[in-house]
């Protein structure tokens, strides 16, 4: 991520979470007609135990000489979540951004082959490397078709999209909050840069977009969809090393959905 690239989704992130905060939340009494929406600049900074000037350096984008410590007070200030404030340290540099992924070894590859349960190993990039068998019997992909983008495949492939039927928006609002991170963390990274233009395209997905959710780029999420096996809801574990830009997804099936995909397998 260049320098320009980091201080505009700082500058922009931390005025939006700043303006989410109301007053009353953090204990501060209304009183007269406040001019910006949520906490000002040194209400923020107070509540940091920080001073105005660094923090109003830190939301215009100038996170040079700012410490860790500072940080986190500035993230506690603005009630950030867990995901939050990991976005923060990233975008601040106090925590490394991986340019590319690191190819998977050997042995993770062939855990991921041998597991019953639907996986696949992506990139940060939301770029699938590769998947097993379970994972193409639930979602149709044919070996042929590997590499691919998760977020094309499985959410904005015409046919594939069916599959999500009316839960589309709540199986993808999650999605679209990790992609959200990818993004800010390699504004720079063309594929990140497609996807997000694709996902824009669509009223439907803008609205989820515009909300401006962000998590970590790889977190456990949950999603129901109409596969050609049948119903199948699932928790998907992610499992990646801190600093690692390749992460292993596991999509953990319901009882009955195990039990048609163990049939479906052994038939295979």
């Amino acid at each position: 991520m260049s320098d320009q690239e980091r201080r505009s989704e700082l500058r922009r992130f931390l005025k939006d979470r700043r303006a989410r905060v109301h007053p009353a939340e953090v204990g501060i009494p209304a009183t007269g007609r406040r001019r910006v929406r949520g906490l000002r600049r040194e209400e923020v900074a107070s509540l940091a135990g920080i001073g105005v000037s660094w923090y109003t350096a830190l939301e215009s984008g100038d996170a040079e000489g700012v410490s860790a410590a500072a940080v986190l007070a500035v993230s506690d200030a603005l009630r950030l979540s867990e995901s939050e404030r990991n976005y923060l340290l990233a975008l601040t540099g106090r925590t490394p951004v991986p340019e590319e992924h690191s190819e998977p070894g050997m042995l993770i590859k062939e855990t991921m082959r041998a597991l019953t349960f639907p996986a696949y190993l992506i990139s940060a990039a939301w770029e699938v490397l590769d998947c097993n068998e379970a994972f193409r019997c639930v979602w149709g992909v044919a070996e042929s078709e590997v590499p691919f983008n998760a977020v094309e495949r499985m959410f904005l492939n015409a046919r594939v999209r069916t599959m999500h039927g009316d839960r589309f928006v709540a199986n993808l609002a999650p999605v679209v909050a990790m992609v959200r991170s990818a993004v800010g963390r390699r504004p720079h990274v063309k594929v990140l840069q497609e996807l997000r233009e694709r996902l824009v395209a669509e009223n439907e997905i803008r609205e989820l977009w515009d909300a401006y959710e962000i998590s970590d780029p790889l977190v456990p999420n949950r999603c129901t969809i109409d596969s050609p096996i049948g119903t199948f809801t699932y928790e998907a574990l992610t499992l990646a090393n801190p600093g690692d830009t390749t992460g292993l997804v596991v999509q953990i099936p319901d009882p009955p959905s195990k039990e048609r995909l163990a049939q479906v397998l052994h038939r295979g």
